[in-house]
């Protein structure tokens, strides 16, 4: 019943979704939180000052800021309420185009939209609503900052990074345009870049959401004792700032992917579960809790709770990891549900239009990872590695190489990606794939076994062919 709910709720919604960032293969996708927009005008702070560091958070929107349990009526009623602030503001906007409140709050709402229903095109037209602002007062505080958490989320590192550096050459001390220039350091792979940001972020606005973002910056740096420190920090500076809702779920389940990643599937467990507690409709909390019981062998509660998250925003790599544990189930009818989900991942891409290259790296490992269209996948890794050269950058590169059969290319890739240091199951599994089919037994057979005793939950399908692989070295 839940799955045949969450199908429905995807066909209904029929919008295009957002990867996540903070998907960050694993703990990547960065992604951006907003307080709630009123629906009529009420004062001009938000758009004569820039937003506060928590406006630009990597976590879920505030929504409306209760500290309860959101019922899926009351998400619904939400975006009913999101949606009619977009039409509010930018009706005001096309009647008075000089209106730069107006077309400030129009962006906001159109973020908080895209947050809420995982439409990536609400982040084109939040760019829009800023540029509106922009071409009146190029110095607009408040839509530089926010443009700039636009820029991230579209996925346009290079242009985030300048917007950032635009901005602190007026205000070098701007935590939002640091943070910005952190997040997007990072996805680029400038790592000693993305460390100073965060450092100089943490300096002048120290708390929660400069927490979290360093926690990220040590897991991929190859330090996870403390990416799991620094998360834990995080969730206890949100307890302090009395951050509530959908922000205080995305704190515990930042520290539930630290957790995880890092070979604690208990405490990650224990994280998911808490973040569920303050927010049900937490799509990135349940999506962890299918995590740990696919790991445990529970691949009914592991659909179950992958269910939940696509009825609440449908991301592309819940629907191929689920049509994955359909496969690994087969039970009959399951190859008709994973043949669904796997269609709908494409699908998705499709209905994204401009924006579809945010979920090219989603798609990247999604080919490759079932022999489909290798080339087809290495010519987008290479494509996005032009620019975005980080550790995912280069293993999924690796990775399409390999589905292409070009494993002496795929292993340069591969070096390259490892030599950030990250400690990642995923990329210690591709890394021995890679060596078992150059011949090196002994390197494959190293690489595979410290994947599945670092982290067996990483992905289910994947799981099992390490498993087989090494069944077949001798």
């Amino acid at each position: 019943m839940v799955a045949l709910t969450a199908r429905h709720s995807l066909r209904h919604r029929s919008v295009a979704i957002l990867v996540a960032m903070l998907a960050i293969a694993g703990v990547s996708q960065l992604l951006v939180a907003l307080r709630p927009v009123p629906t009529s005008p009420a004062g001009t702070e938000t758009d004569s000052h820039g937003p506060s560091l928590a406006d630009v958070d990597q976590g879920p929107s505030t929504g409306d800021g209760a500290s309860d349990i959101r019922t899926a009526a009351e998400a619904d009623l939400d975006v009913d309420r999101i949606r009619a602030n977009v039409a509010f503001w930018s009706e005001r906007v096309a009647k008075q185009p000089d209106d730069f409140i107006s077309s400030n709050r129009w962006g906001i709402a159109e973020i908080e939209l895209g947050r809420a229903t995982g439409d990536v095109t609400a982040y084109l037209r939040a760019e829009a609503a800023f540029d509106v602002t922009l071409k009146r007062d190029p110095a607009n505080a408040a839509a530089l900052g926010y443009k700039g958490s636009v820029l991230v989320s579209l996925h346009r590192f290079v242009e985030a990074a300048d917007l950032a550096r635009t901005v602190r050459e007026r205000r070098p001390n701007d935590p939002v345009a640091l943070a910005t220039l952190g997040d997007a350091s990072l996805e680029l792979g400038n790592v000693d870049d993305a460390r100073r940001a965060y450092e100089h972020a943490d300096a002048v606005a120290p708390g929660s959401a400069t927490l979290t973002r360093r926690a990220r910056l040590a897991f991929v740096a190859g330090d996870s004792a403390a990416a799991v420190r620094l998360a834990r920090q995080a969730v206890e500076a949100g307890v302090a700032e009395g951050v509530e809702g959908e922000r205080a779920a995305f704190l515990q389940y930042q520290l539930g992917e630290v957790l995880i990643t890092s070979g604690d599937i208990i405490s990650a467990g224990s994280a998911y579960r808490l973040a569920v507690d303050v927010d049900d409709g937490s799509f990135l909390a349940h999506s962890g809790l299918a995590r740990v019981a696919a790991a445990r062998g529970n691949l009914d509660e592991a659909i179950r709770q992958l269910s939940v998250a696509i009825s609440i925003v449908p991301q592309p790599e819940f629907l191929a990891r689920r049509g994955d544990l359909y496969t690994l189930r087969g039970r009959s009818g399951d190859d008709r549900l994973a043949a669904d989900d796997y269609a709908t991942v494409e699908a998705i891409a499709k209905l994204a239009g401009e924006a579809a290259s945010v979920y090219d790296r989603t798609l990247v490992y999604y080919l490759a990872n079932h022999g489909l269209d290798a080339e087809r996948a290495v010519r987008m890794a290479a494509g996005e590695l032009e620019v975005r050269k980080d550790v995912y950058g280069y293993d999924a590169y690796a990775w399409a190489l390999l589905a292409a059969g070009r494993s002496d290319e795929a292993q340069t890739a591969m070096a390259t990606a490892l030599a950030f240091g990250t400690r990642d199951a995923k990329l210690l599994y591709h890394a021995g794939m890679i060596a078992a089919a150059r011949g090196d037994r002994a390197r494959a057979r190293s690489e595979l076994q410290g994947a599945l005793h670092l982290d067996p939950s990483f992905d289910p399908l994947q799981v099992e062919r390490a498993r087989m692989i090494l069944a077949q070295l001798p």
